[in-house]
């Protein structure tokens, strides 16, 4: 092969595998620019991830530890930081408050954890967020006369967990993440995907199913995966 032709070659394989890094599901190619984020501990990461990525208007979720002052930790060494999920979602179709209606009803919020690891947190990001969590707390406050066990503190930085705990339940369907990996090339690419957040969410058996049924042939799945979903 002559040096001309080597080089026509190499642009070529090169433009076939950027084509390829760059291609999505079809639901990761429309993203809404007005995303906004909301980070919540409400005990272990693993089923919190899943309560909220198979909701309407929640694009992107991921688990980690925040809320403590310990400098990079990890799961052994988390320090005195929580297990949070923290979401992006689009305001525009959902509001901060019916977040934490969904935060509120998916774990009890007036038992005390007898580790910060698991603790009822809101990690509020501006002051929009501080006001509306007081005031959704003391008015469940007015209606139960209970006080809860949730801490409210100011958001600081959010440390994502390891890859054997990022979309927990997804992770553990080989068919699936065969599918998605043909367009992300590991587990941390794929965390912040749309179709991975529902996929998550719809095999720990969470979610809205219609938005399921609506959404199901934008997520990149082979049409046997589909089947196998019973969708």
């Amino acid at each position: 092969m002559g040096k001309r032709s080597l080089v026509i070659s190499l642009i070529i394989i090169t433009g076939v595998f950027s084509m390829a890094a760059i291609h999505k599901p079809e639901i990761d190619g429309e993203i809404p620019e007005t995303l906004e984020y909301a980070t919540f501990g409400l005990g272990c990461f693993w089923g919190s991830e899943a309560v909220f990525g198979g909701v309407r208007g929640v694009y992107k979720t991921s688990v980690g530890y925040a809320g403590g002052t310990r400098m990079d930790p990890t799961y052994y060494s988390l320090g005195d930081h929580t297990e949070v999920v923290q979401i992006q979602f689009n305001p525009l179709e959902i509001t901060y408050r019916e977040l934490m209606e969904i935060f509120w009803n998916s774990h009890n919020p007036y038992s005390k954890s007898y580790k910060r690891q698991y603790m009822s947190l809101i990690l509020y990001h501006n002051d929009q967020q501080k006001r509306a969590a007081e005031e959704f707390i003391y008015s469940r406050k007015a209606e139960t006369g209970l006080e809860a066990a949730t801490e409210l503190s100011p958001y600081d930085k959010f440390y994502r967990a390891e890859d054997y705990h990022l979309k927990f339940y997804l992770q553990r369907d080989k068919q699936i993440m065969a599918d998605l990996l043909r367009y992300y090339g590991d587990i941390f690419s794929l965390d912040g995907s749309t179709a991975a957040a529902r996929l998550n969410a719809l095999l720990a058996g969470k979610g809205d199913k219609t938005l399921f049924e609506e959404e199901i042939n934008s997520y990149g799945l082979a049409s046997a995966t589909v089947s196998s979903l019973g969708m």
